[in-house]
């Protein structure tokens, strides 16, 4: 894999982790010419502060971009798990299953696929910033600190939560984001002292001790290895996460831990997708585009759908000679309609979730598994349903509030799985759907808080 930095190419892709990777190795195979870069070092790339776990849905959604992770990539399979519910109530069990990767075994096998198409990878060449945003020229800086400047058709912005260029003018709409958009993640990969059940479970606790509005996760990786972590929205303090994590670490970490042999920190963004992900010549993918889904934090396979979306929008464009927005807008709809919508649904959830009471988060969480509607909820079309309402009322008679506030977030969460599914066939109509979509994030009763859709 070269180092040498070319001056031209006809795509850049800064960064190489899983949306990069997909949308360097689609692109490439196209017979552009591609380059691909990355601060890490080679064998870095694929590390990455997460859970490293995909549902059955995720591995479906996987498989019809990419040939999706196998052998060695997948660390466990994992069927089944429980909810560990807040103020000490019964936990839950939950059903499906999925699997947790190695990560970066996985991440590893992108990369390779990306350079085997065409693309040509760079390593430890950190992208600075914009040279000249008109000409589509950025800067990188290598490990040795040499500076220097590349130029090409189509910038792709993959570098993750920082977004070095999509928070520096990349899309053609400037997309706030705040505090409570932001979510801490504190994770371990750590031997566990006793081994793990022959058929290993999910643990997730909801809201667990100092970490309101977040939950931990402790996700086997083998007979006697977790990945364990906890996620809380930023507001808490990252201090205050941490504190937490290691609360949650020895107090209910199931089989218990011993020293971690590896550990992270990381921020991640919780809201929907960016308004707008492109601008001439600039497409952003993954965390920069804020792909994450914002109920909990998964990345994984939207990262995959973006990159691969992107990828075949921008060959489009590039071979048409020239990437004004316009030509790169299908990927803005594409992506809005196929996960936007569920993503924008979810936050609604999401609120709505974290601003009730201990004690009510955890007689609802119980209610939504005892009477079916996860499986609405997490599905490709996230809905309460009128039945669905109606069954978690019942549940709630006791709490007629509660059974509003419920039947008032189901209207919303239809609202903005309409809107994202109704998303602007052209960057004409953006302003107008924009206005809408910040209306359903500051609707009265429904989920608190302000911020850019």
């Amino acid at each position: 894999m070269s180092q040498r930095v070319p001056d031209i190419a006809d795509v850049i892709v800064v960064g190489a982790g899983t949306a990069g990777a997909v949308a360097a190795r689609r692109i490439a195979a196209s017979g552009r010419r591609v380059v691909l870069v990355d601060r890490l070092e080679q064998g870095d790339i694929g590390r990455k502060v997460c859970g490293n776990a995909l549902t059955g849905d995720g591995v479906a959604a996987v498989r019809r971009r990419i040939a999706p992770p196998s052998g060695v990539e997948i660390a466990m399979r994992v069927r089944g798990g429980t909810l560990l519910l807040p103020g000490g109530q019964p936990p839950v069990e939950l059903p499906g299953e999925g699997v947790v990767l190695n990560r970066i075994v996985f991440g590893q096998r992108l990369l390779r696929d990306a350079v085997d198409a065409g693309a040509e990878f760079v390593a430890d060449c950190a992208c600075v910033g914009w040279a000249d945003r008109e000409a589509c020229r950025i800067r990188v800086r290598h490990g040795d600190d040499r500076e220097g400047e590349m130029a090409a058709k189509v910038v792709v912005d993959a570098t993750g939560y920082r977004g070095v260029l999509t928070r520096s003018g990349g899309p053609s709409h400037a997309d706030a984001m705040s505090r409570e958009d932001v979510g801490v993640a504190c994770r371990d990969i750590a031997p566990t002292v006793e081994p793990f059940e022959a058929s290993p479970r999910a643990v997730v606790a909801l809201s667990p001790d100092g970490a309101a509005g977040g939950y931990g996760w402790v996700f086997p990786m083998g007979e006697r290895l977790a990945n364990v972590g906890l996620g809380a929205p930023l507001t808490a303090g990252a201090q205050g996460v941490k504190a937490a994590f290691q609360r949650f670490r020895e107090r209910e970490g199931g089989p218990g831990f011993l020293a971690a042999v590896a550990s992270g920190t990381g921020l991640l963004p919780l809201r929907p997708p960016l308004a707008s992900m492109v601008g001439r010549g600039f497409v952003a993918v993954g965390d920069a585009a804020c792909q994450t889904n914002p109920l909990h934090g998964g990345g994984i396979a939207p990262s995959i759908i973006g990159g691969a979306t992107a990828g075949e929008v921008v060959v489009r464009a590039v071979a048409r000679g020239a990437a004004p927005v316009e030509a790169l807008w299908p990927y803005n709809v594409s992506f809005m309609r196929e996960v936007g919508a569920v993503h924008a649904a979810h936050d609604v959830l999401r609120r709505f979730l974290w601003g009730l009471q201990p004690r009510d988060l955890a007689f609802l969480a119980a209610a939504v598994w005892r009477t079916g509607a996860a499986s609405t909820l997490s599905g490709p079309a996230p809905r309460l349903a009128v039945q669905d309402v109606l069954r978690l009322a019942g549940s709630a008679t006791a709490r007629p509030g509660l059974a509003l506030a419920l039947a008032r977030t189901a209207r919303l969460m239809e609202s903005a799985r309409r809107l994202y599914e109704g998303y602007p066939e052209s960057p004409a109509g953006l302003d107008a759907w924009l206005r809408r979509a910040n209306a359903i994030r500051r609707a009265p009763g429904g989920p608190a808080g302000g911020g850019q859709a």
